[in-house]
């Protein structure tokens, strides 16, 4: 079946057709949710250029790695996506995509008044007008993730547990989202992590987490390596929200801090795996991995080989 998506181009405000070669396996269509959209399938490729949608918008990519190109800073950029990534996008911010290869997908779209409505604490009109929200690429996030399946497996059973069920599901995803990936916190006077300064950033060219604060961000990774480090840690090791710290992280270090942190959690394995001494599992669990298929896969990823052979290879 085809998507029930809606893309405009962000100038003229007219339909774009960008979303025809979508083609949708599961969808929540037939589960009567008012201005939600839960989509899952997949696309040979994927051109769309500067449109919006009216959502909150949340792909979640499945199956397998994928290279493609975002519109950002003036040109398209190389990026590299992979399975369990969160595409975010708010409603009304236009972007770019060139995606020349098969993608698979399970996207999550809800009407922007349907989402700020559902908050906790209603979000009157007033106050969504001063809220920013993140547009990233590559997100990392099992929370979020686990949202999205939520909302796909209640579409897979055709809405089996009711409107109710939905209503509370979403009530709880709009007040984990805005409160964590907007500047909601920032604004309000119960935020325990306050922008740098008690003043948001200006959203210029340059960040304001200096290099002294990456080295700082880095010190911190290197003596918890066994630990399982989260964005949360990072962010308040700098006394950051969240928010901000995302957003001025990636423009400090042209990477999102959880490609960062696997950067130099890869780096010691490469070391670890050269000397030749600790066990593949010894190795992970040294490294804040879980187990050692964990790890496997993230150093396959990252070095295009697994563990094993890197280490009969070095």
């Amino acid at each position: 079946m085809k998507s029930e998506l809606l893309f405009y181009d962000a100038d003229s405000r007219r339909l774009s057709d960008c979303g025809q070669p979508l083609e949708i396996e599961v969808s929540g269509a037939a589960s009567g949710w008012q201005g939600i959209i839960l989509e899952k399938g997949w696309s040979p490729h994927f051109y769309p250029t500067n449109v919006i949608t009216p959502y909150f918008y949340f792909a979640l990519a499945l199956e397998q790695d994928l290279r493609w190109e975002a519109h950002h800073g003036g040109e398209l950029q190389p990026l590299k996506t992979n399975p369990g990534d969160i595409w975010i996008n708010p409603p009304d911010t236009p972007f770019t995509h060139k995606i020349d290869q098969p993608c698979f997908f399970t996207i999550l779209a809800i009407e922007a008044d349907i989402f700020l409505s559902a908050h906790p604490d209603a979000l009157p009109p007033a106050r969504r007008e001063s809220l920013q929200f993140l547009n990233n690429y590559n997100v990392e996030d099992p929370l979020l993730k686990n949202f999205i399946e939520l909302f796909y497996y209640e579409a897979l059973s055709g809405g089996a547990n009711g409107l109710r069920y939905i209503r509370n599901l979403l009530a709880t995803l709009s007040e984990y989202f805005v409160n964590t990936y907007s500047n909601y916190r920032d604004r309000n006077p119960g935020s325990k992590a306050g922008s740098p300064e008690g003043a948001p950033p200006s959203g210029g060219a340059n960040s304001r987490i200096k290099p002294e604060a990456i080295e700082a961000i880095e010190s911190f990774i290197l003596e918890n390596l066994e630990e399982v480090i989260t964005v949360d840690d990072l962010a308040a090791e700098l006394n950051m929200s969240k928010f901000y710290f995302l957003r001025e992280f990636k423009k400090a270090a042209g990477v999102t801090p959880h490609q960062y942190l696997t950067r130099i959690k890869m780096e010691r394995a490469s070391a670890l795996l050269r000397e030749g001494s600790s066990s593949l599992a010894t190795v992970a669990l040294s490294l804040g991995y879980g187990d050692q298929s964990h790890f496997s896969r993230v150093f396959k990823t990252h070095f295009g080989e697994s563990p094993g052979n890197y280490r009969k290879r070095s």
